[in-house]
């Protein structure tokens, strides 16, 4: 993973964690909750969402879900 962009997302929780007046931990956890509600997901959209950036079985981290998805933002903004 790219270091820079790994500090970058970084405090990008940690700034989301002051803001709510929680601790990153918190605003982690409740990220990875909100990915196994994802993967496991019955819809068909959100399934295929999920196994086409993480492979089936593999569980990103919040980390790696951040910088794929704006990786992605990117791709498709340059497209336009």
């Amino acid at each position: 993973m790219n270091k820079k962009k790994l500090i970058v997302v970084e405090n990008a929780i940690k700034e989301i964690a002051k803001r709510d007046g929680v601790t990153v931990e918190f605003v982690k956890m409740q990220m990875k909750i909100a990915m196994m509600n994802g993967v496991r997901s019955t819809d068909s959209k959100a399934k295929s969402f999920w196994d086409n950036i993480s492979g089936k079985g593999k569980i990103l981290t919040p980390e790696e879900l951040i910088i794929h998805t704006s990786e992605l933002v990117k791709q498709r903004k340059s497209q336009e």
